[in-house]
């Protein structure tokens, strides 16, 4: 295989790994999209580094181990991005953290459309505080917010990803950005 391999999209790649032509399709596929898995299990592992690079690695591994399971008709980035969320709640499954970021959402208001222009640029503006305030979300909430703004992911990419359902996923980003607004006021 001599060919360029940066004209090959993710879905065929992937199916050479799963054929047995390894090496140069998943050091591509891991040049593609590296840094974007990284940077959404950081968030999902609170801005711990280290356990983010633990849980990354973990998650190309289990792609290699897995590629016979891939099917073309799903996304590459979603199949990946399913395998790192799975890698970290396999890493989090205990009684403690499954506890701690259990959530009551039936007492927050929704808000009744998306963040507006303004409170986009507001956020923007304020970078650190929204910083922590993203670090403060639950994790379910905090995922599909790096998966939306970080990665992004249309929400039924989100919704494959999370195994959720589009409504869901819609709510906890509509809940995520309540309690961001919540977070920001107090800070103000």
């Amino acid at each position: 295989m001599n060919e360029d391999l940066s004209q090959i999209p993710d879905e065929d790649l992937m199916v050479l790994v799963a054929n047995g032509v390894i090496e140069r399709p998943a050091t591509e596929l891991f040049r593609r999209h590296n840094r974007a898995l990284f940077n959404f299990v950081a968030w999902l592992c609170q801005g711990n580094t280290a356990e983010a690079e633990d849980v990354t690695q973990k998650a190309w591994v289990k792609l290699m181990t897995r590629c016979a399971d891939y099917s073309p008709q799903s996304a590459f980035r979603t199949f990946l991005f399913q395998i790192a969320r799975n890698t970290w709640l396999d890493v989090k499954k205990s009684a403690f953290e499954q506890g701690k970021d259990a959530i009551d959402e039936t007492h927050l208001q929704l808000p009744a459309e998306d963040l507006s222009p303004d409170a986009e640029l507001i956020l923007r503006q304020n970078l650190q505080s929204v910083h922590k305030a993203l670090l403060s979300l639950p994790a379910v909430q905090r995922e599909v917010v790096a998966l939306r703004f970080f990665s992004d992911m249309s929400l039924e990419e989100i919704a494959h990803t999370v195994g959720e359902g589009f409504e869901t996923v819609k709510s906890r980003l509509r809940y995520a950005f309540a309690r961001l607004r919540q977070e920001l006021e107090a800070q103000a």
